[in-house]
């Protein structure tokens, strides 16, 4: 019996269509989303980004038809790859001084954290998952390995969330305004005060999607705790009212390995704040 990639057991090699690069040795197919991979990938780890990018989907449809049809793909990283290795990020540069991007810390440690590094090396320390047209996420992080540096969250999931929130822009934007003004609201009312969510609002999206799936580490704003979904709703209704109507009423992903998990927690005391004291 043929199966359809969507459906399908195990990564096949990607077909003429998706137009991929040689490096690629594997795919696997999330609602028209092509998710590939080196041969140096495990199929387990395939399957599982697979899984989540489908269910994160599986609510607005249209969003998924609108990321397939904009040449949307993710690429997923062995344990032993780098952002660099990828064809189309080997081109990289490290940010400038005014990136957009930048957290507060990184902007008031530029010089040492950023400018003192090369390209590589910068890119290889920030991060194992990249959002947008070239996404990418890792193996060690879907899988929710020790080795990942990450471990306790899935960034898999905050990554797609990205993708999400650009999918809103074009389809709905009545629902994108309605995530500026939350993002608006936090900001004025203090809320996520000094956390990786008051960035950009599309940090505000992609953390508050890791809350809404019960995948985020423990967030503590001033003694304030937020893990699970219910602890979103009551800290920041406007988000988790938007998110609502991006996810429906699903707050676990198949596959997703720090759904619900303990490991959420960090052992210890928990702290009065949890956002990088810089």
């Amino acid at each position: 019996m043929l199966l359809v990639a969507g459906c399908a057991t195990a990564p096949v090699p990607p077909p003429d269509t998706v137009g991929a690069e040689p490096f690629y040795a594997k795919y696997v197919d999330a609602r028209g989303v092509p998710i590939l991979s080196s041969s140096r990938v495990s199929n387990e780890a395939l399957l599982a980004a697979r899984d989540m990018a489908r269910d994160m989907l599986s609510y607005r449809p249209e969003l998924a038809e609108w990321l397939a049809a904009n040449d949307y793909r993710v690429a997923i990283i062995a344990q032993d790859e780098a952002l660099l290795d990828l064809p189309d990020k080997a081109h990289w540069t490290k940010p400038a001084r005014d990136d957009p991007r930048l957290t507060r810390c990184e902007l008031k440690h530029y010089d040492t954290r950023i400018g003192a590094k090369s390209d590589r090396q910068y890119w290889d320390e920030r991060a194992r998952g990249i959002g947008g047209e070239r996404t990418v996420g890792s193996e060690e992080d879907v899988l929710g390995l020790p080795s990942s540096r990450y471990y306790g969250e899935t960034i898999f999931v905050h990554e797609m969330a990205h993708n999400v929130l650009f999918a809103i822009e074009a389809v709905d934007p009545a629902l994108y305004r309605e995530i500026e003004a939350a993002y608006a609201n936090a900001l004025a009312s203090d809320l996520w005060l000094n956390e990786y969510a008051t960035t950009t609002i599309q940090e505000y999206w992609a953390e508050g999607t890791q809350v809404w799936f019960n995948s985020n580490r423990l967030v503590v704003v001033d003694g304030r705790r937020i893990l699970n979904h219910p602890d979103l709703e009551a800290y920041d209704p406007r988000l988790y009212a938007a998110l609502a109507r991006a996810y429906g009423s699903r707050h676990r992903l198949k596959s997703d390995p720090f759904a619900m998990s303990a490991a959420r927690v960090p052992p210890g005391p928990i702290p009065e704040n949890t956002a990088e004291v810089c």
